[in-house]
């Protein structure tokens, strides 16, 4: 570990939540996803995804860009290591909202692609 002190528990704590969860894991692929289709994949409002991402942007695991009037959030590379960390210690999901239909992602993989923001990113 390295010097100094460290909240791990603040940090562990933004994992706690599922629908923050379900957030991140909708990015793992690598893509770019625009808010409202976070909102969607992670089940809540609008602005309840505005507020977990402000929280995971607070913490550094995600980035986002503006593109015209909308912004595309991608979660960090570092972010992708915690989660594949969190993953390997983690029992199977019981919960019925897990997957949601898609099959289990792996954390780094491209997944589809329908459209490329103007840096680069690809969104969907």
């Amino acid at each position: 570990m390295s010097g100094g002190d460290v909240d791990i528990a603040r940090t562990a704590a933004l994992f706690a939540d599922p629908a923050r969860v379900r957030v991140l894991t909708a990015l793992a692929d690598g893509r770019a996803l625009a808010a409202s289709v976070l909102a969607g994949e992670a089940g809540v409002s609008a602005p309840g995804v505005s507020a977990h991402l402000a929280k995971l942007r607070e913490a550094g695991l995600v980035e986002a860009e503006r593109s015209g009037r909308h912004r595309f959030y991608r979660l960090r590379p570092d972010a992708v290591e915690i989660m594949e960390t969190l993953a390997r210690h983690s029992p199977p999901s019981r919960s019925p909202r897990s997957g949601r239909g898609r099959g289990r992602r792996r954390f780094g993989s491209p997944g589809p692609a329908t459209t490329t923001s103007p840096a680069g990113w690809v969104c969907r």
